[in-house]
């Protein structure tokens, strides 16, 4: 079963070396649902307004089918998986003067 990432690691070297700074990404899950909770009769009366006005198409196409996707149950399941295959990830980043290592965990 898939997990979501739990931390993530960004190190910064310099010509001096400096300790890694490790972010908990378990802890803005709640902050995220708090938001999404304070911003919902926004996001209901955004929805109400664009299904009343329907005929006129104030967004462009792409973005149309972008906001369609994300919205659908769908979108939402490929963004979960999106998320959850993100543990493992590495990206770093080599500079002659500097090096950049993030890593989600």
């Amino acid at each position: 079963m898939k997990r979501p990432p739990l931390f993530l690691r960004i190190k910064i070297q310099e010509q001096r070396a400096l300790p890694g700074c490790w972010l908990p990404l378990f802890l803005l899950v709640p902050l995220a649902l708090a938001l999404l909770i304070v911003l919902s009769p926004l996001i209901l009366v955004v929805y109400i307004i664009r299904r009343l006005r329907r005929r006129r198409k104030l967004l462009p196409l792409g973005l149309r089918v972008a906001l369609g996707v994300l919205c659908s149950p769908r979108g939402v399941v490929a963004a979960c998986d999106l998320l959850c295959s993100t543990p493992g990830l590495r990206i770093d980043v080599t500079n002659p003067d500097e090096r950049v290592h993030i890593s989600v965990i």
